[in-house]
C-alpha cells in the first residue's frame, strides 16, 4: 500500500493526499514515491480559489488543482462543486477539456496539457476565432445541471469582497457598486457559460482547450462575450470577427447595445475582485 501520509512540505489537508496517492497508486504504482518528493512539483499560479501545480513523474506529467476553501463564497452558490468532471462526461464539450481524472470539493486531478496562454494576438488568426466560437455555441446550446449565476448576488458579494480590504478606497468601491447596480436588471442567467475565459484558461496547443470550470454556471452568454473582450482586451476589429463568428455558429442574437452593458459589468466586478484581493 502506498504512504498515506503526507510529506512535512505539504500545506493542505490530508485527505487531498490522500485521494492523490490512491489515485496514482491506481494509474503509475512504480511513481508513487515520487509524489513525495517536492522538486516534482511545480507551482503555476495561485487561482482565485485555488493553487494549481504541474506534478512530474517518470511517465506521465499531470496538473493538480487544490482548492481554497476559504475563498468558495466567491463561486456561484457559494460553494465548490465538481463542474470539471460533469463538463468532461458531455460528448460534446469532452473534447476541449483534458482528461479529468479526479474531482471533488478538495481536489482535482487531470492529465497535463502542452498547450500555452491563448493571447490577443492569436485572435488574429481566423481559426482560432471559428474554433472558439464553435467550443462556446456547444458549451451555450449544452444543458448541464449547474447552478444560476444571480448577478445581483454577484455583484454584491463582490462589493462586499472589496469593502471588506480595508486599505482601499472605500469611495471608489461604492462608485463600482452602484454603477454595476444600474447595468444588472440587463443580465439574463439563460445559458450554460464558463463565466472565466481569460489566458490562463484558455489554452492553444494541437486545439483549444478550456480549463478551471468552478465558475460555470447558467449565465448571459453576452457576458460570456464581454468577459473575453475585457480578459483578452480585443481590438475592435477582433472583437468583430469574434462577434460576427459566434452568431454564425451559435444562430444566437447578438444585441451590441447589451454587449455593451455586459462589458462594463464585467469590469466592474474585475475591479472589485481586484480591490479586494490587493
Amino acid at each position: 500500500m502506498p504512504n498515506r501520509k503526507p510529506p512535512e512540505w505539504w500545506q493542505y489537508s490530508n485527505s487531498c493526499w490522500q485521494q492523490l496517492v490512491e489515485l496514482l497508486n491506481k494509474l503509475q504504482p512504480d511513481t508513487v514515491a515520487q509524489c513525495a518528493n517536492q522538486a516534482n512539483w511545480q507551482l503555476l499560479r495561485q487561482g482565485d480559489t485555488n493553487s494549481n501545480f504541474k506534478l512530474s513523474l517518470t511517465f506521465q506529467d499531470y496538473f493538480v488543482q487544490l482548492v481554497d476553501q476559504t475563498k468558495v463564497e466567491q463561486l456561484p452558490g457559494g460553494f465548490y462543486r465538481s463542474q470539471t468532471r460533469l463538463v468532461s462526461e458531455n460528448p460534446a464539450l469532452s473534447k476541449w477539456l483534458p482528461k479529468c481524472l479526479l474531482d471533488n470539493e478538495e481536489i482535482r486531478v487531470s492529465v497535463w496539457l502542452y498547450a500555452s496562454p491563448t493571447v490577443s494576438q492569436h485572435f488574429n488568426n481566423p481559426d482560432l476565432i471559428v474554433d472558439l466560437s464553435s467550443l462556446l455555441s456547444e458549451l451555450h446550446h449544452s444543458e448541464l445541471s449547474l447552478p444560476e449565476l444571480d448577478m445581483k448576488m454577484h455583484l454584491a458579494k463582490y462589493y462586499e469582497i472589496a469593502r471588506a480590504n480595508k486599505t482601499a478606497d472605500p469611495f471608489r468601491s461604492e462608485v463600482l457598486y452602484e454603477q454595476g447596480q444600474k447595468l444588472v436588471d440587463s443580465f439574463e442567467a439563460s445559458h450554460c457559460c464558463h463565466n472565466d475565459i481569460s489566458p490562463g484558461n484558455l489554452l492553444s496547443g494541437h486545439q483549444l482547450f478550456l480549463v478551471d470550470w468552478e465558475y460555470a454556471a447558467l449565465s448571459d452568454p453576452l457576458f460570456e462575450l464581454a468577459g473575453i473582450i475585457c480578459n483578452f482586451e480585443l481590438s475592435d476589429r477582433q472583437e468583430q470577427e469574434l462577434v460576427e463568428e459566434y452568431h454564425r455558429q451559435s444562430q444566437m442574437m447578438v444585441d451590441l447595445e447589451k454587449l455593451e452593458a455586459m462589458k462594463a459589468l464585467y469590469r466592474i466586478i474585475t475591479e472589485l475582485w481586484y480591490i479586494g484581493n490587493a
